[in-house]
């Protein structure tokens, strides 16, 4: 129960991450400075829930499930809600959204940097946001306008909190929880 206090606590600091994603835009950085803020990660799995919001109707799509991450493999989405459906970003599927995960949190920021505008706040002591923007010459400038991801660093350990991708046609809310 105290362990449980203490991370609801934890995370109450974080929930501030709405107002200051707007503002992390105003932080570009380069990648060797995230990459000295950033915590580590290791591989969890975690419930979600997910909004997408298509800005071409005013359609909320609403879904859930579980969350799977493998270290240096990419991660795996199983939605339960609505529907069952799983989508993997491992090395052999969907390549540009696991070369952008698998770069992220193994610190390797050279194709970050060469696609990415990189942005970095931290919002309390132990909360941060990266964010990223593709550059006018990445092949991803045409579908996506940007990937911010928010999370907490708990001793050298980073948890994923939140992620939004705002793409030309859609913006897509994610919420991890249950980490573990």
């Amino acid at each position: 129960m105290k362990k449980l206090i203490i991370f609801l606590t934890l995370c109450m600091g974080c929930f501030s991450l709405s107002v200051a994603a707007s503002d992390v835009f105003s932080h570009k950085v380069t990648a060797q400075t995230a990459a000295s803020q950033m915590p580590e990660f290791e591989s969890k799995t975690c419930k979600f829930n997910q909004s997408k919001y298509m800005t071409t109707s005013t359609v909320t799509l609403k879904s859930s499930g579980n969350f799977k991450f493998i270290k240096n493999q990419g991660v795996t989405f199983e939605t339960t809600y609505p529907i069952h459906s799983e989508n993997s970003y491992l090395a052999s599927h969907n390549k540009n959204i696991n070369a952008i995960v698998k770069s992220v949190v193994n610190k390797n920021y050279t194709y970050v940097e060469k696609n990415f505008d990189i942005y970095f706040m931290k919002t309390s002591s132990d909360c941060w946001i990266l964010a990223l923007r593709p550059k006018e010459n990445s092949p991803l400038k045409g579908d996506m306008r940007s990937l911010q991801i928010a999370g907490q660093t708990i001793g050298k350990d980073g948890l994923i909190q939140k992620m939004v991708i705002e793409t030309i046609n859609a913006t897509t809310t994610i919420n991890f929880s249950q980490c573990g």
